[in-house]
């Protein structure tokens, strides 16, 4: 607001009223917003997987003696002598090897050979039968034959091979889990346990030996 105030020997000079300052306005209160805290998360972290229950060394055991049976199934076909014979004679050593280490055996072919060879005489007399047609002249001389050999071949051989070699591997995987080894091993002892399993495999007219069941 403005007044006049005479001064001395002049004219009154206006006089401007000195406004009072104005209120500072008070500070705004700014407090930062405090930050929310992390929400969870809209997915929670998804549980871990269960991991697969470790296969026995039973179910691991059947496994390889049902893939080998298939194998000398197989070799049972060859449509040449000896070399189906050579054939099966690889499939049955390698099924002895993979079971020892399963087991953690030391492999020993020598006497792998020699425990085949004597287990298959067990055998040998009730699966030829002891007849002339049952014979192993008659039959090797029989499969020479043009197609009646064929014929004889796929219906004799690979039920042969398959049961033995299926008695084989349940006889080998039984000394193996009693902490039997290649060195201990004994065909004599057992003998009546390979002719039960042979016989067993025979029974089951073409159906695969420990053939792993069906998913549910």
């Amino acid at each position: 607001m403005v007044s006049e105030k005479e001064t001395p020997g002049g004219k009154a000079k206006p006089e401007t009223a000195v406004a009072p300052a104005p209120t500072p306005a008070p500070e705004a209160v700014t407090a930062a917003p405090e930050t929310a805290p992390h929400s969870a998360s809209t997915s929670e972290a998804a549980p871990e997987a269960t991991p697969a229950a470790p296969v026995s060394t039973e179910a691991q055991a059947a496994e390889i003696i049902r893939k080998h049976v298939l194998l000398s199934a197989a070799a049972g076909v060859i449509p040449l002598n000896f070399v189906d014979t050579a054939a099966l004679a690889v499939v049955q050593l390698r099924l002895l090897k993979e079971l020892s280490e399963l087991h953690g055996v030391d492999f020993r072919g020598d006497i792998g050979r020699s425990a085949v060879g004597t287990l298959f005489a067990t055998v040998a007399p009730t699966a030829l039968g002891g007849s002339l047609l049952g014979s192993m002249a008659f039959n090797v001389a029989l499969r020479s034959v043009p197609v009646i050999g064929t014929v004889t071949r796929l219906a004799t051989q690979p039920a042969f091979n398959s049961a033995f070699t299926y008695a084989l591997g349940k006889v080998f995987q039984q000394h193996f889990a009693s902490g039997g080894t290649f060195l201990t091993f004994q065909p004599e002892k057992v003998k009546t346990y390979f002719r039960e399993k042979f016989e067993e495999a025979r029974r089951r007219k073409g159906a695969t030996p420990e053939a792993a069941p069906a998913a549910a």
